[in-house]
């Protein structure tokens, strides 16, 4: 896949508490089960092309004028953060929660993951910030589908060849290889949203889990001391298994998750984490929200 670099908006984020909630925005809902295994940009695709499909042709929609947004401050990595254990926390609760909560103070980072669903495959390549802007790229069934978030405005840019096969002859020509701008708290959309909010990936990835969470040894992963934290589920004699990285000195950020599950392998790396950066918004949007 050719790689892509989306500038991000870099907000300073606030003291958040574990429990999800967030000074600049509400926390979504969530979904009682693992995110990487319920199939998100699969139902993004999906409820993208029903949402666009059940709207009038957009000859009269209004193009968004491109701007650049830029901020002198930037989030710190080693920003310390207070966490409150709920009683009864193991230490591999723990170490889940003090991730949770150091996944608000970095700058930015690039999320990278290959998501195997049956005969499906979807590969994704983003640049998020600590406080969900950011944006990338989805690859599946061989389309290649750019997405971006800018404060409440999710951009979305899909080929030809997507919209002739989910949408009609007159919206194939208007929309395909467009940029598409909507309302991201819209909840039709909160499949690719999730993705591009490193909290909620941390979060999502044990979240609903019935069987005590277990702490594995301290090892190295992509030059990083990092502890695993392991999830092992049997339900109907099929295993699923649920793995997460955590560095073991400085801030514990998440480097890596994987989730195993019948039917559904997911691996996804979080890696150079750095200073947040400008974004600029897509040029020409079309403005369907």
């Amino acid at each position: 896949m050719a790689q892509f670099r989306t500038a991000i908006f870099p907000v300073v984020p606030g003291p958040r508490a574990v429990d999800g909630s967030h000074p600049r925005r509400p926390r979504r809902p969530r979904r009682g089960h693992r995110l990487i295994t319920s199939g998100l940009p699969l139902t993004a695709l999906a409820a993208a092309t029903l949402w666009i499909g059940s709207q009038p042709p957009a000859g009269g929609a209004a193009a968004a004028a491109p701007t650049t947004t830029t901020t002198s401050a930037a989030p710190s990595a080693t920003a310390t953060t207070t966490t409150t254990f709920p009683p009864g926390s193991t230490p591999a609760d723990k170490w889940v929660l003090r991730a949770v909560a150091a996944e608000e103070h970095f700058g930015s980072v690039e999320v990278a993951g290959r998501i195997t669903q049956g005969k499906s495959q979807i590969v994704l390549e983003l640049l998020v910030n600590s406080d969900g802007e950011g944006g990338g790229e989805f690859v599946q069934q061989g389309n290649l589908v750019r997405i971006e978030r800018v404060g409440p405005l999710l951009y979305f840019n899909a080929p030809t060849k997507f919209w002739s096969t989910h949408a009609t002859a007159a919206q194939t020509k208007e929309y395909g290889a467009k940029w598409l701008e909507f309302s991201a708290v819209d909840p039709r959309f909160t499949s690719f949203d999730q993705f591009l909010d490193a909290a909620d990936l941390v979060v999502a990835a044990f979240e609903g889990h019935t069987a005590p969470l277990t702490l594995g040894r301290r090892t190295n992963f992509a030059g990083h001391k990092v502890v695993v934290i392991k999830d092992t589920v049997t339900t109907k004699g099929k295993k699923s298994t649920g793995l997460m990285y955590i560095g073991a000195t400085g801030p514990p950020l998440v480097y890596k998750i994987v989730d195993d599950t019948p039917g559904d392998v997911s691996t996804v790396v979080f890696e150079h984490y750095g200073k947040a950066v400008a974004l600029t918004v897509p040029p020409n949007a079309i403005n369907l929200s």
